[in-house]
């Protein structure tokens, strides 16, 4: 762990120096996209340990609310939209129905969507990556379909963050704090599609909910 929080340090400090002695505007712009991605990796690193300490210690919060599901995918492709480099790759809002609502923490859904993406942003070097969602009876399950290379990801599926091994174990503790399953499905030559499942009621369509009448894990 200290070798993960060294690199993304080694390479803000060193190319920071770089920034302040070149005068190419070039060079400039280039050293400041290798900072600002170690700044990401470094952000999301330290989020994982605190994250993790959390779990450990059986101090971590989950916050439930209703929340309309539709406007959540929405908000996670368009923030990883914005972050796309090439033309090469596709990120989309498929599957889904046209209003859904479920009782659960947003933020922590929020945050494994985006594990999802960015792990299959890291793979995929040309195709699509589609987001989405299907409910069956009283459950609602969401997933993440790549077309993205498997051969190496074998090796680290218990792993959305490179080589920390934290993204899975996190992801699978809070889908399990709030009822749920989490899995993923490979085929070599076509990608990966990872996903987990929630309880669903379909009567969830205000804030003004009787909490009792809904599953809910203790």
């Amino acid at each position: 762990m200290s070798h993960e929080i060294r690199t993304p340090l080694n390479a803000i400090v060193g190319f920071s120096a770089l920034v302040a002695k070149t005068e190419s505007i070039e060079e400039r712009e280039q050293y400041l996209s290798v900072i600002q991605k170690n700044n990401e990796l470094l952000l999301q690193l330290i989020s994982d340990i605190l994250d993790l300490s959390k779990i450990e210690a059986e101090t971590f919060d989950i916050s439930l609310a209703v929340f309309d599901v539709n406007n959540l995918c929405k908000e996670v492709v368009c923030l990883h939209t914005m972050k796309l480099t090439t033309e090469d790759v596709t990120l989309s809002f498929e599957e889904h129905i046209p209003r859904c609502f479920i009782y659960s923490d947003r933020n922590r859904i929020a945050q494994i969507l985006s594990n999802f993406i960015n792990n299959a942003l890291k793979f995929t070097e040309k195709g699509s990556i589609r987001l989405g969602y299907h409910v069956t009876g009283e459950r609602i399950e969401f997933h993440a379909q790549d077309t993205g290379i498997v051969f190496e990801r074998f090796v680290k599926l218990n792993s959305f963050i490179r080589g920390t091994g934290l993204g899975l174990p996190i992801c699978k503790s809070i889908i399990e704090k709030l009822g749920g399953e989490i899995g993923v499905e490979s085929t070599v030559g076509k990608g990966s599609r990872f996903w987990f499942s929630l309880p669903y009621n379909p009567t969830v369509e205000s804030k003004e909910i009787d909490e009792q009448a809904l599953f809910l894990p203790d």
